[in-house]
């Protein structure tokens, strides 16, 4: 059946998915600075919206863009590895554990 009308969904953002969006906006400052633009948006004014760039601020900036993916995916592998730790203490077989079996192990 429905829902009671004043039941209310869980809106709140989680504390990762805000400090993602954190890291986000601070690598689109970074990137607007490096690339000496005002915006990022679309000003739908080719004047505005296309600029030339020199190649190494480009590089810099996959550089840089790589280094965060890299330094969130350590971070994510972390995570995930002390929640195995966890279930692994609990006797539980973590789903990336070596010693599942439905792994291959290499």
């Amino acid at each position: 059946m429905n829902a009671p009308q004043n039941a209310r969904k869980n809106t709140k953002p989680s504390l990762d998915g805000i400090a993602k969006q954190k890291a986000l906006d601070a690598e689109m400052e970074w990137a607007k600075v490096e690339l000496l633009l005002e915006t990022l948006e679309t000003r739908k004014s080719d004047s505005l919206d296309f600029h030339e760039i020199p190649v190494w601020s480009i590089r810099d900036l996959v550089r840089h863009a790589f280094e965060a993916g890299y330094r969130e995916g350590l971070h994510t592998g972390y995570r995930q590895g002390r929640s195995d730790a966890a279930r692994e203490a609990a006797r539980e077989e973590a789903p990336t554990s070596p010693r599942n079996p439905e792994l291959p192990t290499t």
